[in-house]
């Protein structure tokens, strides 16, 4: 299946924000799409406008949220009220590998140091970083960590009305601000609180200056993939996950393995 982002649904919505208590938001990303800087955005939303904001497993939902993050679009959704809207964010998996094999390196996330019986033994991290060259690392990550986080993005229904399709390469360049409106409209945020949130938005922003690169943020920019990736780890990327880019909308065919 090869999605484009369904922009032209707004001029035919409808209004769906009933009040203090509208439907509920949900907001998903993938590990290593900006999970971090979407969190951030949508806490500081949260606070300031007083919503009830719920980070975890679904499982343990509050009846109260107005909020729901999901850090590996993790949604079911038949035990969700049917009043929702969404945001869901992917990032070119190339460089999804790529940002996770530096962050791996020295992470520490605690699923990073558990032993794991797949590495005789040895934690995710220890296994990573006994790769001897950055290829060879960045190969690790491409079969491992990356290629969960590429099946989550192939695997999600981008069919969904209800959520609002986002690249982060996109979104990381929206120094206008436009994008980040059309999401908090179609999240069905009032008018009314569009400065602040834009405001909120600009402030956790890379592009605002205001944001210090730190272990979970590198640098940010696309196509970092092809810096780093050598002729045989695109071919071990197209052996492993075939037409993943057509189909995600990042190329037309498969002649960037060229």
């Amino acid at each position: 299946m090869h999605f484009g982002f369904p922009w032209y649904w707004f001029k035919h919505r409808t209004p769906w924000f009933s009040g203090r208590l509208g439907p509920l938001v949900l907001v998903g990303t993938h590990h290593k799409t900006g999970t971090v800087w979407m969190k951030h955005i949508f806490e500081a939303i949260s606070k300031t406008h007083d919503l009830k904001f719920y980070y975890g497993r679904q499982n343990k939902l509050p009846r109260e949220t107005e909020l729901f993050f999901s850090d590996h679009s993790w949604f079911r959704f038949k035990a969700l009220p049917g009043n929702y809207r969404g945001l869901h964010l992917i990032r070119d998996p190339r460089d999804v590998i790529v940002s996770g094999a530096f962050y791996h390196q020295k992470s520490s996330e605690a699923w990073l140091q558990e032993p794991r019986r797949k590495f005789q033994g040895q934690s995710y991290q220890r296994a990573l970083n006994q790769r001897e060259s950055l290829e060879a690392k960045i190969r690790f990550e491409m079969e491992h960590a990356g290629a969960s986080t590429i099946h989550e993005m192939l695997t999600w229904n981008y069919a969904n009305r209800q959520f609002i399709e986002v690249k982060y390469e996109e979104l990381i360049q929206d120094e206008s601000l436009v994008l980040f409106r059309e999401i908090f409209t179609f999240l069905g945020y009032p008018e009314s609180w569009m400065d602040s949130l834009l405001g909120i938005a600009y402030e956790n922003s890379l592009f605002s200056g205001s944001v210090k690169q730190s272990g979970h943020v590198r640098s940010g920019l696309p196509r970092q993939w092809e810096q780093y990736f050598t002729p045989e780890l695109r071919q071990r990327f197209l052996e492993l996950f075939g037409d993943a880019l057509v189909r995600l909308g990042y190329e037309a065919d498969d002649r960037w393995c060229q």
